[in-house]
């Protein structure tokens, strides 16, 4: 049960015995004024409906009460006596989202609806924590909660797309686990990960909540349920209270960029929750196990940022495809590649809210209310850990042996690769080379050639865009280092005799190579070089390849041209001749 005790007596199955006494609060509510008044006919004709409905409560018939109040709502929709019934015969069905709802409805029209504010803080407290409930409802609601925005946008084409609005919501309360009753004691959380042959448990007694709003909806669902140990019974008589609304809104956070850019949401249990323990024992760090996670030694000081780095990463193995099958440092790449993806989509909505360019001051201090005292940090993480694994993928090339390796290095490489398919197409193509690479457990090789078949599918259909901040830029030469941005290498300029590689994939067939620049018909040349041959002309190549794979184009400036700011390349099947 969730919380503390509360001025209701009794519980849902004792309100069968107090209908008359129901029927006079509710009559009462009515002759005090506690709603507006609307159309005086619609009114009295609701008043006498709900009357009725109040009649057939005392007599047991729920299923005529609910027809009657039904009609009540025809009759006038602004009344919120009706409202109050139907919320209580759902509380009477043990439906206490829907109760919530229609008391919520209640409280908007009589916000002073005294006992509709008592039954709602019976559902928060003594039924099970809503899985849902209107967002517009929370502020009815019992608890203390926080509402948060996040926002992305998604390319389109050589445009930035509309930025997108994702609100989410956390409860600050005191408020108990469900598995807790009044008088209950703490619950035990079996440690999976501890080096031993015997058992050993943690306890949490508290819980913090996280909600998402869906799209185009005033809905909040319930995703994350947090539980965590109170300072009474911490072993080192600590409060973890602010820790808890910490991950649980990274959670919340960095599930809707996986929402957002990967069509990823949390899938959770049978209900939709994601359960998530803070445990004071275990070894340090955090792991997923049968889809809980499980946050390990809470009491060792961490950084904020290392905080972020281990939710991405748990994250990452709970919402993106299992890769590989590693030696070191874990057996699956998912994890570190969860902290790459979602710490870098947290540097991009620096960029959206600050209206700034990464990394602009403006845009590392904007990153103060996620990471606190640690935002300066994102920058060396954005170097050390996502360029360098990509600039790793880039030297190796795709057919390395690190392919099928088992190291780290080969999980990094691993890691590079869908870092560079993130640089070149965008987070939309990435999802696809997800959700097309087949089996429970795919190894790289597999994610290859989900990308590969991807291309050749998208190019008989239409024109294939590659960014330029996919290029290799250990193989380029530029007078000017590009900018680097959240996800990708920006501002790529062309001085006179500059030129840049990119890599690409082509199958089998005739294609054409154009460069996208600015200005555009910009001067340049590409070239490639196939089968031994090296192939160059201005403005675009045609090229046959009669076998498929991977090529590098490179784009040089004519050694007179101005500065030419370079957008990508696109590849298309050639004319017919």
């Amino acid at each position: 049960m969730n919380g503390s005790s509360s001025d209701y007596n009794h519980t849902i199955s004792h309100h069968i015995t107090t209908a008359w006494r129901w029927a006079a609060i509710m009559l009462a509510g009515a002759l005090l004024g506690l709603v507006p008044t609307s159309a005086f006919s619609d009114r009295t004709e609701a008043v006498t409906l709900v009357e009725e409905a109040q009649q057939l409560i005392e007599q047991l018939k729920y299923e005529e009460a609910r027809a009657t109040l039904q009609a009540a709502l025809k009759a006038d929709p602004t009344y919120a006596e009706t409202y109050a019934n139907l919320g209580y015969l759902h509380e009477l069905d043990d439906q206490v989202e829907h109760a919530v709802d229609s008391y919520g409805h209640a409280l908007e029209l009589a916000p002073n609806h005294g006992f509709t504010q008592t039954h709602m803080r019976h559902l928060f407290y003594e039924a099970h924590f809503p899985r849902w409930l209107k967002l517009d409802y929370l502020k009815f609601s019992p608890i203390a909660a926080v509402v948060d925005t996040c926002q992305t946008r998604l390319p389109n084409q050589d445009q930035p797309g509309a930025v997108v609005r994702h609100d989410f919501a956390y409860t600050t309360s005191l408020v108990f686990p469900e598995e807790m009753g009044r008088t209950d004691p703490a619950v035990k959380v079996r440690i999976p990960s501890t080096g031993s042959d015997s058992p050993i448990y943690a306890t949490v007694n508290r819980v913090c909540y996280g909600l998402v709003k869906r799209p185009n909806s005033r809905r909040l669902d319930l995703r994350f349920v947090v539980q965590y140990p109170s300072r009474t019974i911490s072993q080192s008589d600590n409060d973890y209270s602010k820790l808890a609304q910490i991950i649980t809104h990274l959670l919340l956070r960095f599930s809707s960029y996986a929402t957002a850019y990967l069509n990823r949401p949390p899938i959770g249990d049978e209900e939709g929750l994601v359960h998530v323990y803070l445990c004071e024992m275990g070894p340090a760090g955090a792991e997923l196990y049968q889809d809980n996670i499980y946050f390990y030694d809470i009491g060792q000081p961490r950084t904020a940022a290392e905080w972020a780095r281990e939710v991405a990463h748990e994250l990452g193995h709970y919402l993106l495809p299992a890769a590989g099958q590693f030696d070191e440092p874990e057996k699956l790449a998912n994890g570190r590649l969860g902290e790459r993806l979602f710490l870098q989509w947290l540097a991009a909505e620096a960029e959206l809210v600050t209206e700034k360019l990464w990394p602009a001051d403006e845009t590392v201090q904007a990153l103060q209310a996620v990471i606190a005292g640690d935002a300066a940090k994102m920058v060396n993480f954005l170097d050390d850990q996502c360029r360098s694994a990509l600039d790793l993928w880039l030297r190796e090339g795709p057919n390395s042996p690190l392919l099928a390796a088992r190291s780290a290095q080969a999980m990094d490489y691993f890691a590079g690769s869908c870092l560079w398919v993130l640089a070149a197409h965008g987070p939309q193509f990435l999802a696809q080379v997800f959700d097309n690479t087949p089996g429970e457990n795919p190894q790289p090789a597999d994610f290859l050639a989900a990308y590969q078949q991807i291309v050749a599918d998208y190019l008989r259909q239409q024109p294939l865009r590659i960014s330029a901040g996919a290029l290799d830029l250990e193989q380029s030469t530029l007078s000017a280092s590009p900018r680097e941005g959240p996800v990708r290498r920006e501002e790529i300029s062309l001085a006179a005799g500059d030129s840049v590689a990119v890599p690409v994939y082509l199958p089998a067939g005739m294609w054409q190579v154009s460069c996208r620049a600015d200005p555009s018909g910009a001067s340049v040349t590409l070239q490639i070089t196939l089968a031994g041959k090296t192939l160059i002309s201005p403005d675009h190549l045609t090229i046959s390849t009669q076998v498929p794979g991977w090529h590098t184009i490179r784009i040089s400036s004519a050694e007179a041209s101005t500065n030419v700011q370079l957008q990508g390349i696109q590849i298309e099947q050639a004319p017919q001749a």
